[in-house]
């Protein structure tokens, strides 16, 4: 009975009303804007493609291919972004997961691993991005449903 009566305090209450309708609308804001940059990163892509394969094509070229396999994860962050949002809107959740972040930025270390030429990367750099792997994975870990 309390939890109703709480219940109907938040939804008679016109400034928590506004809060609400304020965030929807900038949910709604970052998720086409989200989905604009994912149909521009899907475009690069496909352009991407085709000038490797049909306009500059060598075998011996790794490093066309690892900027394709970045754009591709670009990708792959861009629309599990989107989807951690939608999820937001969907559920009605009053924030966006700490591991859905935790995720993403993993996916962002992976791309960066995927795209690094090792030849010029200071060892430093890569020895970075291993901590930033390994605390990721550590803070992801210790978030995990038992």
């Amino acid at each position: 009975m309390a939890d109703e009566t709480k219940h109907d305090e938040h939804a008679s209450d016109p400034l928590l009303k506004a809060a609400h309708a304020f965030e929807y609308y900038v949910i709604l804001v970052l998720v086409l804007t989200v989905g604009l940059i994912t149909l521009l990163a899907m475009a690069r892509l496909f352009v991407g493609i085709y000038d490797t394969v049909f306009v500059s094509w060598d075998v011996k070229n790794l490093h066309a291919v690892q900027v394709l396999f970045g754009m591709v994860m670009t990708v792959l962050i861009a629309l599990e972004f989107g989807n951690s949002i939608l999820r937001h809107i969907r559920e009605h959740s009053t924030i966006i997961q700490a591991r859905e972040v935790i995720l993403i930025g993993m996916m962002a270390v992976v791309r960066k691993v995927m795209i690094i030429d090792l030849s010029t990367t200071s060892p430093w750099l890569i020895a970075a991005l291993g901590v930033i792997a390994l605390s990721l994975a550590g803070a992801y870990w210790v978030m995990r449903d038992d």
